[in-house]
């Protein structure tokens, strides 16, 4: 294909300089801000888990969706605070191996009321064999965690909507999700009828966002929207050990100002919009100073693109492998942030690709082969900002990930 692009070197315990904007034009909806601090206050924020919002199951709205390097990732992470008014991180774990139980990264930073992603531990623990079943266990935001056991067909909505304080988890390795999604959103019908068809920066006063949800170790197939969607300013989400096939819209998608997310050892299969990061380029009240979200050691296998595309957020991109893809990787919009260290990236047509953004650290510890090199200007946040994390060798990356990503790996005990 193009160039051929070897860029290996010892891992340094260095700071990429903080840096905010990274503008970009996308296309059609996609919107996203850096930095920290800045725009419009998310309406609920700053309370402990949500409270009561009705109607577990509906239709929600889809989401439409190199070269210069700064020091390696990784070592001690400073304390520093969220735009959004989060307190320190306490985050100081490694990449992990192939089948690392462990939560790092945004996800685990303590912000807008909540410590750390938890999910439903502490809770009831229910095994759901049908839709109807997973429609009842998620009906409320008591703790609870939901083991899924064998396949769950689709009810008739394209998004069944998850509520706080919730982990859903496969059951062995034949967990699967055919033909809907998981909206991950306060945004209800009742909601919908009354404020619009989704939130905005000025949704209503007293407007409670969804939080502290993880989804681990289930196969999405066949979704007739998004596999997962996390919009309506919903934050401390961690979706990890996942299998996508196709979708009909995107994969994973984050937008809508929600925060403080991390996307890890998934495996997304033939993806075409995998994963969006900031839904327009328009949406910047809403987004900026929000959209924190890790993604490490996941499986991008021949898919297209958005891996993910960023607008307004900050995303740090470490330790995936990426192979085959038909486009592009990692995908710079209008505000966006973004720091990658430690990927594999082979046989794609290009590391990255411009919608109008340019703040991207992409440091000398990615691999690139048989691709179009990054276009990167080095000014990429710092993730050392909020957590430490030590990656593993981008030369492992392609044995170590395929090992351990997907759904599988876990039994569906780790609760």
């Amino acid at each position: 294909m193009k160039s051929r692009t070897s860029c290996l070197a010892a891992l340094a315990l260095g700071c990429a300089a903080l840096a905010t904007g990274c503008s970009a034009s996308a296309g059609a909806g996609d919107t996203a801000s850096s930095g920290g601090g800045g725009g419009a206050p998310a309406p609920g924020q700053g309370g402990g888990p949500a409270a009561g919002s009705t109607g577990a199951a509906w239709g929600g709205a889809s989401g439409a969706q190199s070269a210069s390097a700064s020091s390696a990732s990784g070592g001690g992470a400073s304390a520093a605070s969220s735009g959004a008014g989060a307190s320190a991180t306490t985050s100081s774990s490694t990449g992990g191996g192939p089948a690392d139980a462990s939560l790092i990264g945004f996800a685990a930073v303590s912000a807008d009321g909540l410590a750390t992603t938890t999910g439903g531990s502490g809770g009831e623990v229910v095994t759901v064999t049908t839709y109807a079943e997973l429609v009842a266990a998620l009906g409320d935001d008591a703790p609870r965690v939901i083991r899924i056991s064998g396949t769950i067909v689709g009810g008739g909505a394209p998004m069944l909507r998850v509520r706080s304080n919730k982990t859903l988890i496969g059951v062995g390795a034949d967990a699967t999700i055919d033909g809907f999604g998981f909206d991950v959103s306060g945004w209800t019908e009742e909601l919908a009828a009354s404020a619009g068809e989704t939130c905005t920066a000025a949704t209503p006063e007293g407007y409670t966002p969804v939080s502290n949800v993880i989804i681990r170790n289930l196969t999405f197939v066949n979704s007739a929207d998004d596999s997962i969607n996390v919009p309506c300013f919903s934050h401390h989400v961690w979706i990890d050990h996942n299998t996508f096939e196709r979708s009909h819209d995107g994969s994973v998608d984050v937008k809508r100002g929600s925060d403080w997310v991390t996307v890890s050892w998934n495996h997304f299969h033939e993806t075409v919009k995998t994963m969006l990061l900031g839904h327009d380029d328009d949406n910047g009240a809403q987004d900026t100073g929000r959209l924190h979200v890790t993604y490490h050691h996941n499986w991008f296998d021949h898919g297209d693109q958005r891996h993910p595309r960023v607008r307004f957020g900050h995303a740090h991109v470490f330790n995936n492998f990426a192979v085959g893809l038909g486009d592009y990787m990692i995908g710079k919009g209008v505000g966006c942030s973004i720091y990658a260290d430690g990927n594999y990236l082979q046989d794609a047509e290009a590391a990255t690709d411009d919608y109008g953004g340019s703040d991207l650290t992409w440091t000398d510890t990615n691999v690139v082969i048989n691709t179009d090199p990054a276009s990167a200007n080095g000014q990429g946040f710092d993730p050392s900002m909020f957590y430490a994390w030590t990656p593993d060798p981008a030369e492992e990356i392609p044995t170590l990930v395929p090992a351990g990503a997907g759904a599988g790996v876990l039994t569906g005990d780790e609760h």
